[in-house]
This record gives C-alpha cells, structure tokens and sequence, in this order.
C-alpha cells in the first residue's frame, strides 16, 4: 500500500533547496489542523538533470483518500504560483513561529527504471 503522496518539480531558478523546503513546508502546515503530515524531501539527480521530489506522508493522502490528495495537489500547486518572494517570507515566518522545522534535503541519483518508482527505497 502507498504511504503518501509525491511531488516531484524542477524550479525555474535551479536548484534553490529554500524554495523546496518552502513549498514543502507551506503545504504541510496549511493541512495541519486537519491531518498530521511528515514530510521529505529529495534532491535527485537523473541523467545529469537535477530536481526534487517533496514525500508527504500521511494516512489520509493514500490512495484510498483521493478528494484529500487532489486538496493537497492543489494547495501545493496554489503555492507554487506566488512569488517567490512570498513563499520565503511565509516560510520565514513558519521557521520563526515554530510551526515548521529547518530539515535536512537528502541527494539521491536515480537511473532510468521503467519498471519501478523508486522513492520508498529513500527513506
């Protein structure tokens, strides 16, 4: 059984692990009164391109839950389009507040596989 949901995107700006754990954390915290979310984060290096992907682990974002998964997809997409002037500040402020933690980006290099999704072999 799936434990959460991934989300996988490429900044613009390259690879700007404040942005990540930015969006990560905004996302989570917006979601925090409803349901208790942990969350991970990658850097991933494929074929020589970079990206990351935010593991958000949740009972209520398995796939039997798929109105909370949409809610959280969304949110996470709403976010993405702020400036990013925005995302840092609000991340900022969650850092300050307490209602976030600074956590750690871990670097994983993937090779093609068309047979599996590697992300539960991170953790």
């Amino acid at each position: 059984m799936e434990r959460g949901l991934e989300i996988a995107f490429q900044p613009v700006n390259g690879d700007d692990a404040k942005l990540a754990k930015a969006l990560a954390a905004i996302t989570a915290n917006y979601f925090s009164d409803t349901m208790k979310v942990n969350y991970r984060i990658f850097l991933v290096e494929l074929d020589g391109q970079h990206f990351f992907r935010i593991l958000f682990e949740s009972k209520e974002l398995t796939k039997f839950h798929m109105e909370m998964r949409k809610k959280f997809m969304e949110q996470f997409d709403s976010v993405s389009k702020w400036s990013y002037e925005d995302v840092i500040s609000y991340y900022e402020e969650l850092l300050k507040d307490g209602r976030c933690k600074d956590i750690e980006i871990k670097r994983v290099k993937e090779e093609y596989d068309l047979w599996e999704d590697p992300i539960w072999k991170y953790i």
